[in-house]
């Protein structure tokens, strides 16, 4: 896989399945994710990259500022998914 940080993903395995996250960081066959209300920036879920499947999708300022390593709040993670949600179900 190309650079995955700040891309939107859906968990595809584990009692999280279904669930979507933005990717914070990626190393070893595993990405660290987080969703800005039940997994935060300071403990980001771990997961196998076999787990999770690619939306395509990302929030270009949001992909920016973890690509260049600006901090990033959890609530802009939180808006940006809410943001993503309402634009796939609309």
């Amino acid at each position: 896989m190309n650079n995955i940080k700040g891309c939107f993903v859906l968990s595809k395995a584990g009692h999280d399945k279904g669930n979507i996250y933005v990717v914070l960081n990626e190393s070893n066959g595993y990405v660290f994710l987080s969703d800005g209300k039940y997994k935060l920036i300071d403990n980001p879920k771990k997961k196998k990259i076999r787990h999770i499947e690619l939306l395509g999708k990302t929030d270009k300022d949001l992909s920016e500022k973890i690509n260049n390593n600006i901090e990033v709040k959890n609530e802009e993670i939180k808006r940006s998914i809410k943001c993503y949600k309402r634009d796939i179900y609309n």
